[in-house]
């Protein structure tokens, strides 16, 4: 569960809009509605473009369709989980960056989870998670 709009704090907004010409593709993947509802919100507010799943199998559909630059997936996604979409996700888009999250701890998914993936632990607040993007934004080369 994400906390929301109280927790929102504009001031971090700007510090993590990305400089390049084009906005930064993110897939957000979350089984909420709600969470994702507001993660997109929030990644959208902060100058990334945002593309949304709710499942393993629609961003799956996405990531063949669309070309993403961070992947923002949720692990416990009721169906298949986001550690296996990340690894199906990086034989698409070998330069991909990850951010998994859970309510479990990270040691739950420390022998699941791809090499390189950022992890955060839910609850997060938003300004956080968008630092988080920006940070995996940061870490891919552009042309």
């Amino acid at each position: 569960m994400i906390l929301i709009p109280t927790l929102w704090n504009r001031a971090a907004q700007t510090a993590c809009v990305t400089p390049e010409a084009s906005p930064t593709h993110v897939l957000v993947v979350e089984d909420d509605l709600m969470v994702g509802a507001a993660a997109a919100e929030a990644l959208e507010e902060a100058g990334f473009a945002v593309l949304t799943a709710a499942s393993a199998e629609e961003a799956e559909i996405i990531l063949g369709q669309e070309t993403v630059d961070v992947l923002f997936t949720d692990i416990d996604l009721g169906g298949r989980d986001g550690c296996d979409l990340a690894h199906r996700a990086l034989r698409v888009q070998p330069d991909l960056s990850l951010i998994l999250a859970s309510g479990r701890s990270r040691r739950c998914h420390e022998d699941r989870i791809p090499a390189g993936a950022a992890f955060l632990a839910k609850p997060y607040r938003l300004p956080q998670m968008i630092r988080e993007v920006h940070r995996a934004a940061q870490g891919r080369s552009f042309p």
